[in-house]
């Protein structure tokens, strides 16, 4: 876990470092300021939403670890099927969760504040409430709780590529290429929800709950 999130930090910054610089202007969706808020506060709240992450994550690990969580000998296959089945779940949960948020009032107090980011960029990926960011986590956990026991390597991989693809959603950017093409969807898509259309394209990992649920665009 510590890899992936030392791999994100890296992340982070190489995109953000991209969508300010001119050299990849052409790859940027729109050339419209992110977030309209000055830098000192926009830092303040990515700092501590970094901060409150990191600890909810840690300590729903150790809480977990030794039983929902994992570490005996299993097979390849099982670890694959593990890491599925928590990231399906999640999937559709957290359909229903931003879907409820998008609900007038919870909207006007909590998931309003992430989307004052228009045009977001990585950096936006941790500009959030915190109730909604223990929220979300909450319930990849959750996930684990109802797909498990899983095997550490499966969590490992399921949190990997939950963390990794917010960033990636957020980025602002379109890479380029056939093997980008499916994270460059993710991001479009995320990039209509924020800046033309509240009432679509809620879900987070896949298309498969907006196609199912006709929220799609």
């Amino acid at each position: 876990m510590s890899a992936t999130l030392g791999f994100n930090a890296v992340l982070l910054g190489v995109l953000a470092w991209a969508y300010a610089s001119p050299r990849f202007a052409s790859q940027r969706m729109s050339m419209a300021t992110s977030l309209r808020l000055p830098w000192p506060a926009r830092a303040r709240v990515m700092v501590v939403t970094s901060a409150l992450s990191l600890l909810t994550v840690f300590g729903f690990v150790w809480a977990l670890y030794g039983t929902a969580i994992h570490d005996r000998p299993v097979g390849t296959s099982t670890i694959v099927l593990q890491t599925i089945g928590v990231l399906v779940l999640y999937d559709f949960a957290y359909y229903i969760l931003h879907r409820l948020m998008h609900v007038k009032k919870l909207m006007r107090w909590v998931h309003g504040m992430h989307h004052r980011a228009r045009n977001p960029s990585a950096l936006e990926s941790f500009y959030l409430h915190p109730v909604e960011l223990f929220a979300g986590l909450a319930l990849l956990f959750a996930s684990v709780l109802v797909a498990g026991p899983v095997h550490v390597y499966a969590f490992t991989a399921a949190f990997f590529v939950y963390s990794t693809l917010n960033i990636l959603v957020h980025s602002g950017l379109v890479f380029g290429g056939l093997a980008l093409r499916p994270i460059d969807f993710l991001a479009k898509k995320h990039h209509v929800h924020h800046a033309d259309d509240f009432g679509r394209n809620y879900s987070s990992l896949t298309p498969l709950p907006d196609l199912l649920f006709g929220t799609a665009k």
